[in-house]
């Protein structure tokens, strides 16, 4: 801090003595005073000649001076027209006493003589930038060299410029400005020597301020118009290369390769790419020879991408064979080179062969394997940096192939065994959203043992698991679940193969992941059921003998459209897992689905594994018309409703469930639904409130009436053609019976109010269920159940309406609501048969 704090002071002593001379100067030219103000320009800057300052700090003082030599070439400008000449001004100032002023003096006379045509432009500057090897300091030397390089770079003889002929030609211009940067890169380099150890890190920072400076030169040699390839490959590479192999300074040659790479054309790195890629091994081991490999292979991809023809010149070259070839070279030299920086070499290669060669899958997997061999033996070393640029490296080949493909590649799976679990997980998790993204179908037992085996972090319990909460492991498992979708294959076989597979694969992923993939993967075997049974149907109506492979097929294509090319091979898999006794019927697709159901159960998730079993029930009842498998889904139903379901919520909303998928079954026989009637009617009366009860029995009384049964859907044969339906059944005495007990459970919860004393409002409570009675003896009464007439509807009524009428003043909003709009309805339903509904007013 103190240290700064005097250079501080010091630049500030400096820039006031500049400020002073520079005063004097303007004054002594507007004397017209040449030698005195030659003797306070030098004066001026001879303040440049500091070794205290740092180069940020140097940098100011060296811009004001450089700002006050303007005014001073233009003095010089102007004596030419008083008859005195550069050549005489050239000479003067070469009597300034101290070295840095008076070649800061030539260079601006210099120029001006230059410009004035009073001497060839390639003696003057030869000239220069000899003189100018006369001042070794590095800060003081790179400052003044940038001085020269600036102000002579309209005066080069370049082609096509007024100073070229007998000033001069382009090898001329060419060898000043190279020769100027040979020196400025010694100087540069010189840097890191000067001063403690200790202070290294310091000076490598003010050499990185000082870089620009340097690869100017290299910046106004790109921009020589004459600047040709021949020249390029015969002249300037070859010498710019050797001096930055031979100063083995790491930031020298880090910054200059970079500085050749991107200063210099696209057509000319093509041109020249074995002599780039030569000097690349004989660099410092410190070098991120990743950053210029990557630099370099990314220019020549935006090359290609821009001029079509470029690609064929790649190939021609065999530029990716080059690239694979130089970085084993410079893995094999700088054998400890880090694992990152490795693996950046190799993902910038891929950017590459990726942004050519799109259509070459084997270059892609010439990269992973060469990868895979750079790290044989070291592995990552833990080193987190590397395993984020691994999976990048893995991530990029995904980016415009299905992951089927890119996964099939056999140097992929070496790879990705070198990630640790978290990041596999990650890499996993990318893999199934890269799949979801571009639609890809799963069509091959292969391919689906394939995916699983890379994803297994993501589906299987690890150590990690205990780090995640509930809402990160149901995040995962839902893309897990989106990708069971996807495993979709052409033939019944081969597709119930698949669904076993992944789920030998989803069972070791425990109770957290089960309860979220189960479902789904249960829902895959439901949907290719469906199309099995659809198959079937079709056939029994009379269809081609191999129809049911053909609809089936024409099922999954619907999904499995962009998979065509592989579910060839998949579907001739198939058919001969078929032929070999392998195919798969109705009956044991749901078997398979019972005991997914059941190990749904045991996780536990008893509600989720109740739905399915119901669904199953519905599909085996009314699509594959099998009674006795349909009675087992209801029986484990139940079974699981008893010994699972404890909440009470729960419970109705399960016995809700029940009765829904009951009341659409029409394939069991009279013993068999009394049977499972009867429970549900166990199970609505057993409930705990008087209101769940009530609701409960007056939704199992429809299951003692059912409607004709709806048409299938599209795509579906007709309902009628289910085997095994019987008649929908009509059992007016049940109906009654059901709804009477609904009726006795209100007057129980009416008595049960009267004698706890709970007065208010809480004694109106059994009103709503009154109003809901009332509705069900409408729908009855709409359907044509016998007992049900207008006279005992209008019974209920009387008696629905006295209730209200005794609470009117405790009646709630909701309830009010509800009886109004039954009495609208009442009124539509006498508007639109007045000789059925007349007996009825509400």
């Amino acid at each position: 801090m103190e240290q700064d704090a005097e250079a501080a002071q010091f630049l500030k002593e400096a820039s006031l003595s500049v400020k002073k001379n520079a005063y004097f100067m303007r004054k002594a030219m507007d004397e017209d005073n040449l030698r005195e103000a030659l003797r306070y320009s030098a004066a001026m800057l001879g303040e440049l000649r500091t070794s205290f300052l740092s180069p940020q700090r140097y940098y100011e003082l060296y811009m004001q001076v450089f700002d006050e030599l303007g005014n001073l070439e233009a003095y010089f400008a102007d004596e030419q027209s008083k008859g005195r000449t550069l050549a005489e001004l050239y000479e003067l100032v070469q009597h300034a006493g101290n070295v840095l002023p008076r070649l800061y003096l030539m260079v601006a006379v210099g120029c001006l003589y230059i410009k004035a045509g009073g001497a060839r432009s390639s003696d003057i500057l030869k000239d220069l930038v000899e003189m100018t090897k006369g001042v070794q300091h590095p800060t003081r030397g790179l400052f003044l060299r940038a001085y020269l390089c600036q102000r002579s770079r309209g005066l080069l003889p370049d082609t096509g410029s007024p100073y070229a002929g007998e000033g001069g030609d382009i090898h001329d211009a060419v060898d000043f400005l190279l020769t100027n940067f040979m020196e400025m890169n010694k100087l540069w380099v010189r840097m890191q020597h000067q001063g403690a150890p200790r202070d290294r890190e310091r000076r490598e920072k003010e050499r990185q301020q000082l870089q620009d400076l340097v690869g100017k030169n290299l910046t106004y040699i790109s921009q020589l118009d004459g600047l040709t390839f021949e020249l390029y490959a015969g002249s300037v590479l070859p010498r710019l290369l050797e001096q930055v192999v031979s100063c083995k300074d790491e930031l020298a040659q880090q910054y200059l390769m970079q500085a050749v790479i991107q200063g210099f054309p696209d057509a000319f790195h093509l041109a020249s790419l074995d002599a780039l890629l030569s000097a690349l091994p004989e660099l410092q081991s410190g070098v991120k020879l990743h950053a210029v490999m990557a630099s370099l292979m990314d220019r020549l991809a935006r090359y290609a991408a821009s001029d079509p023809a470029v690609v064929g010149q790649l190939l021609e070259r065999h530029a990716f064979e080059k690239f694979v070839e130089s970085i084993s070279k410079v893995a094999e030299l700088h054998g400890d080179i880090p694992a990152v920086s490795l693996v950046e070499m190799y993902a910038a290669l891929m950017r590459f062969t990726e942004g050519v060669h799109p259509d070459k899958l084997e270059n892609v997997n010439r990269v992973l394997g060469a990868c895979q061999r750079g790290l044989a033996g070291k592995g990552l070393g833990g080193d987190a940096k590397a395993e984020k640029q691994l999976v990048a490296l893995l991530s990029m080949p995904l980016g415009s192939r299905d992951a089927v493909t890119v996964l099939s590649l056999d140097q992929y799976p070496p790879l990705m065994g070198l990630l640790s679990r978290r990041t596999h997980k990650d890499m996993a998790l990318k893999v199934v959203t890269t799949t979801l993204a571009q639609g890809t179908c799963v069509s091959s037992l292969e391919s689906v043992e394939m995916l699983f085996k890379f994803i297994a972090p993501l589906v299987q319990e690890g150590e990690d698991d205990d780090d995640m909460d509930e809402e990160d492991i149901e995040e995962e498992q839902v893309m897990v679940a989106r990708m069971l979708h996807q495993l979709t294959a052409p033939m019944p076989g081969l597709q119930f193969a698949i669904l076993r597979a992944a789920r030998s694969h989803l069972e070791l992923g425990g109770p957290a992941r089960l309860k979220h993939t189960y479902p789904a993967l249960a829902f895959c075997g439901l949907k290719a059921l469906r199309r099995l049974n659809a198959a079937q149907q079709q056939q029994q109506s009379g269809a081609a003998a191999d129809a049911d492979t053909d609809a089936y097929a024409n099922g999954a294509e619907k999904d499995a459209e962009r998979a065509a090319p592989a579910a060839a091979p998949a579907a001739a898999a198939a058919a001969a897992a078929d032929a070999a006794g392998d195919a798969v019927d109705a009956e044991s697709a749901l078997q398979w689905l019972l005991d997914v159901a059941l190990q749904l159960a045991e996780v536990p998730a008893p509600m989720q594994a109740l739905r399915l079993l119901l669904v199953c029930a519905h599909v085996a009842s009314e699509e594959a018309g099998l009674e006795m498998l349909a009675y087992e889904f209801f029986e484990q139903a139940f079974t699981l409703y008893e010994e699972s379901v404890a909440d009470s919520r729960h419970k109705v909303t399960a016995l809700q469930a029940i009765v829904g998928t009951l009341h659409r079954c029409y394939v069991f026989s009279a013993d068999n639904r009394d049977a499972l009637t009867q429970s549900v009617t166990s199970y609505a009366a057993k409930l705990l409130k008087r209101a769940d009860q009530c609701r409960a029995a007056c939704a199992a009384s429809h299951l003692a009436w059912q409607e004709p049964p709806a048409a299938a859907a599209e795509g579906e044969a007709a309902a009628a053609a289910v085997p095994g339906r019987q008649p929908p059944v009509r059992d007016a005495q049940k109906v009654m019976a059901g709804l009477k007990r609904a009726l006795k459970v209100v007057a129980a919860a009416k008595q049960q109010r009267a004698a706890t004393a709970r007065g208010g409002k809480g004694g109106a409570q059994h009103l709503p269920l009154y109003v809901e009675i009332v509705n069900h003896y409408l729908y009855y009464l709409a359907r044509g159940v016998e007992s049900m007439s207008v006279g005992v509807v209008q019974q209920l009524l009387e008696l629905v309406g006295s209730e209200l009428s005794q609470y009117d003043a405790d009646l709630d909003a909701e309830t009010r609501s509800y009886w109004q709009a039954t009495q609208r309805h009442i009124q539509c339903l006498k508007a639109a048969d007045p000789d059925k509904y007349a007996g009825l007013n509400a």
